[in-house]
């Protein structure tokens, strides 16, 4: 009797410890899965705003802002216009994103995706700056698209020690522009 007990009990800690691995492998596995997922959310907007500023195209830049954000964003094209003087005369040649933020999750929505960039431009120099936008909301699809760019004139190294993000602190959208010489 003890040893039949004893059998059951150990295989009963076999299995329970089988079914804990393979839980925590399944939750790594889907946590991996929705980096991998953001990741490629980051660098498609990235890209597409990139292409908009060294293309000068304002009206591609306008569109990838949401419909909600056209709507609350005081003086778009005056924005745009200080945008792509900023790096008049530079091209953007990459943007690295050192960390990223997000917000709700592919199944809880909306989600929201607010990435810290460094953009590399051909002159040798580095702006620093975030892109936030929201990837998806099936309640409200006039929240989908681009919700604001900040771009710093500097690089990490150069910030200012009590240096304050306007547009990224703030929850409002927009184009926030900071000029650090």
């Amino acid at each position: 009797m003890k040893k039949a007990t004893l059998t059951m009990l150990c295989l009963l800690m076999i299995l329970s410890a089988a079914f804990c691995l393979e839980g925590c492998k399944s939750r790594e596995q889907r946590l991996s899965e929705e980096t991998a997922y953001e990741d490629a959310q980051m660098n498609a907007m990235n890209k597409k705003v990139v292409k908009c500023i060294n293309e000068k195209d304002k009206k591609g830049l306008k569109n990838l802002f949401s419909k909600s954000a056209q709507k609350n964003i005081e003086d778009l094209d005056g924005k745009i216009d200080e945008l792509f003087n900023v790096f008049d005369g530079k091209i953007i040649k990459s943007v690295r994103v050192s960390s990223k933020v997000t917000d709700g999750s592919i199944n809880v929505q909306p989600f929201s995706i607010i990435g810290k960039c460094t953009f590399s431009l051909n002159s040798k120099r580095q702006y620093i700056g975030y892109i936030d936008f929201c990837d998806k909301d099936d309640n409200n699809k006039d929240n989908v698209g681009l919700y604001m760019i900040e771009v710093c004139t500097c690089s990490r190294e150069e910030l200012p020690e009590e240096f304050a993000w306007e547009g990224v602190n703030n929850g409002k959208p927009g184009i926030f522009i900071h000029y650090i010489d």
